[in-house]
């Protein structure tokens, strides 16, 4: 019956944890010209609104065959589940290539993270060059806590920018978690003793 139990704790503590993790995920193409675009793809939490995306794209930027060259940068504002969790993790796939304008900026992206209430942040790069193109996709993994109300990213760098990717996960504390499981088991022991 132990062993019974501790399964029931642990499919419960597991179904209650992706159950209260809150994910987006959004893309943008830039098929157009358009500096505030909408994302492509959006697959965003219940109430949660799509990322809003600013293009500056600085002097002599413009935008080219589906593609932003930027001497300024990029700015997105994502919107969270404003229910208080612990972590917000947020992953970004960036496809681009060195610019050729004249730039103060390194010819490789720059990722800035901001956030109101923003205690802690990691980041971990890799870079991939996409064989037989001059284009890069680098993946930024990226966790920050506790989860704000909302976060802007800033992408900056003398680069030309053609695709943006960006999925994020709102994650409870473990030890809300844990009392989720442990007032289910409660109400399990409560139902077998009447």
């Amino acid at each position: 019956m132990k062993k019974l139990i501790t399964l029931c704790f642990l499919v419960i503590l597991g179904a209650g944890s992706a159950a209260s993790a809150t994910t987006t995920s959004q893309i943008w193409y830039f098929d157009d010209d358009n500096p505030t675009p909408m994302p492509d793809v959006v697959n965003n939490g219940p109430g949660i609104d799509p990322a809003t995306l600013y293009v500056t794209p600085g002097l002599g930027g413009n935008w080219t065959n589906g593609a932003w060259e930027l001497s300024g940068e990029m700015d997105i504002i994502l919107d969270n589940d404003p229910t208080p969790r612990e972590l917000k993790t947020i992953q970004i796939w960036l496809t681009w290539q060195k610019g050729i304008l004249n730039s103060a900026l390194p010819d490789q992206p720059l990722v800035a993270v901001s956030a109101v209430g923003m205690e802690a942040m990691t980041m971990n790069v890799a870079h991939d060059p996409i064989a037989g193109t001059p284009w890069t996709l680098s993946f930024y993994d990226i966790v920050i806590t506790p989860n704000p109300p909302e976060e802007w990213i800033a992408i900056k760098g003398n680069i030309v920018v053609d695709e943006l990717m960006i999925e994020t996960e709102c994650i409870p504390e473990p030890a809300t978690m844990g009392l989720l499981g442990l007032g289910s088991l409660a109400l399990l022991r409560y139902r077998r003793k009447r």
